[in-house]
């Protein structure tokens, strides 16, 4: 079994609930997390639509916001709510440099919102 631990900034996990603790903010909505609130991990694409079961597919999102976009594809779904945009690039760079489960988790989850929504929403 894998342990958490963080060494020269890398970031290991036993679980996906380790990762979820690393986000204080829901990255569509950017609102705070609450005590109350029930963090989950997006699927950037998902898995229905090919999408991978890794740490470069997720992001963290209140229940809410998951279960609203669904399986909505991502820019669409940005079209619908166009705040959703600034928030996921604040949540990203957020993470500029962090090393999770030996990726650099900003860098491949920018590559794969470039292939989710088709623009480099981040130029």
């Amino acid at each position: 079994m894998k342990i958490s631990s963080c060494i020269n900034n890398e970031i290991y996990f036993s679980s996906k609930k380790t990762f979820k603790r690393m986000f204080d903010k829901c990255a569509y909505s950017g609102e705070k997390f609450e005590p109350y609130d029930t963090c989950t991990i997006e699927h950037i694409i998902p898995v229905i639509c090919g999408g991978e079961n890794d740490f470069a597919n997720y992001l963290p999102v209140k229940r809410s916001w998951n279960m609203d976009r669904s399986d909505t594809p991502l820019d669409e779904y940005i079209k619908e709510n166009p705040q959703v945009k600034k928030n996921i690039i604040d949540t990203v760079n957020s993470k500029e440099g962090q090393i999770i489960e030996g990726i650099n988790w900003a860098e491949e989850v920018k590559k794969t919102l470039l292939k989710a929504i088709g623009y480099d929403i981040f130029k």
